[in-house]
C-alpha cells in the first residue's frame, strides 16, 4: 500500500468544510453512460461518502430531471452536489446545461461542484458561462488540475485544487495474482491524441472492451425509462432506474479492477486508466490525451508515485 496513495485520498476531506447538513443533501448528474472511468469516480463519490455519513436524499442524471421533481426534494437549506469528471465545459453540453439550469434555478442553495477537468473549445462559451455561475453568490468548485483551478477562480469566489474522487475507492477493490504483461488502454473518441499512434499496430482496448451485452440492454432500458420520465415525473421511476444503474456500475467497476490487476503494467491514455492502475498498485505509463488533460493529472498529483511515469512525444 502506498502511503502518497492514502494521501491523496485524504485531500478530498475538504469538501466536507462545505456540507452544513449530512441529511440534506441532493447529487445531481451521476453518469448514466458506459464510461467506466466516470463510473470510477461515481464509485469514490458514493464511498467517500458512505465514510463520512453523508446522507443522500436524492440522485438525479442528467437524462431524468425536471424542475418539479428537484423542487420537491430541494429546499433552502440542501446542499446540492454535482458530479465530478472532465465534463465542464463545451465538448459535452447536456453535462453543462444541467449544472446552468440547476444555478439558474436554485440561486439560494450552496452548490459544490466536485473534482473536474474544464475545457472550451470556443472563448466566447467560456463568458457566457462565467456570467451564469457568478451571478449564484454560494458555488463552491473543484478543480483536478491547475489550469482549471486558474478558470474557476474566475468563475466563484470559492474554488479548490484537489484530486479526483476515484482516489476513495484506495484501499477498497479485490486484485487478481496472476499477471500477464502489458496491458494497452487507448483512447478511441474524440480525445484521443497523436502521441498513442505508436502504438496503431499493437492490440489494445478501451472502456466499451469492459461492457458486456447484458451492460448495454441495462442502459438502453434505464435510457427509455429516463427520457419517459422527463413526462411522466413519477419519483418512483427514478429511484428504479437509480438502483438498477448503480448495481450495474459497481458490478462493471469490480471487474475492471480485477482485468488491470491482472496486468504487471498498463500504458494508457485514458485518465482513469492511470488513475485505476495507482488504486490498484499497478505501474502505469501515462499517454497524453488530445487536450493536456492526462499529463496536468499526472504532474499536478501523481508524478511522485514510485510506479507512475508519462510518455513524452
Amino acid at each position: 500500500m502506498s502511503k502518497n496513495m492514502f494521501d491523496l485520498k485524504d485531500k478530498l476531506n475538504i469538501i466536507l468544510d462545505f456540507i452544513d447538513n449530512k441529511e440534506n443533501v441532493v447529487f445531481l448528474d451521476y453518469p448514466l453512460h458506459h464510461n467506466v472511468g466516470d463510473m470510477l469516480i461515481f464509485l469514490g463519490t458514493v464511498k467517500f461518502f458512505e465514510n463520512n455519513d453523508i446522507k443522500i436524499k436524492k440522485f438525479y442524471s442528467a437524462h431524468d430531471y425536471n424542475l418539479q421533481s428537484l423542487m420537491k426534494v430541494i429546499d433552502d437549506n440542501t446542499t446540492i452536489i454535482f458530479h465530478g469528471g472532465g465534463n465542464f465545459g463545451d465538448l459535452y453540453p447536456i453535462h453543462q446545461d444541467f449544472r446552468e439550469f440547476v444555478i439558474n434555478n436554485f440561486y439560494k442553495n450552496k452548490i459544490l461542484i466536485l473534482p473536474q477537468t474544464a475545457f472550451f473549445e470556443n472563448k466566447e462559451n467560456i463568458n457566457r458561462s462565467r456570467l451564469i455561475y457568478k451571478k449564484h453568490k454560494n458555488i463552491v468548485m473543484f478543480a483536478r488540475d491547475k489550469q482549471t483551478h486558474d478558470l474557476f477562480k474566475s468563475f466563484s469566489d470559492i474554488s479548490f485544487l484537489i484530486p479526483d474522487m476515484a482516489h476513495a475507492l484506495y484501499g477498497t477493490f479485490q486484485k487478481e495474482s496472476v499477471k500477464k504483461g502489458t496491458l494497452y488502454f487507448l483512447r478511441q473518441d474524440i480525445e484521443k491524441s497523436g502521441s498513442q499512434e505508436q502504438f496503431q499496430n499493437i492490440q489494445s482496448y478501451d472502456w466499451m472492451d469492459l461492457i458486456s451485452k447484458y451492460d448495454i440492454k441495462v442502459i438502453s432500458f434505464i435510457m427509455k425509462m429516463a427520457k419517459l420520465n422527463r413526462v411522466l415525473k413519477l419519483e418512483i421511476l427514478n429511484n428504479l432506474n437509480f438502483f438498477l444503474w448503480n448495481r450495474q456500475i459497481n458490478i462493471i467497476g469490480g471487474k475492471a479492477a480485477l482485468i488491470f490487476s491482472e496486468y504487471d503494467q498498463i500504458i494508457t491514455s485514458r485518465l482513469h486508466g492511470h488513475i485505476l492502475s495507482c488504486l490498484l498498485d499497478v505501474p502505469s505509463l501515462v499517454v497524453d490525451n488530445s487536450y493536456g488533460k492526462n499529463k496536468a493529472y499526472y504532474e499536478e498529483w501523481t508524478k511522485d508515485l514510485d510506479n507512475t511515469h508519462f510518455l513524452s512525444k
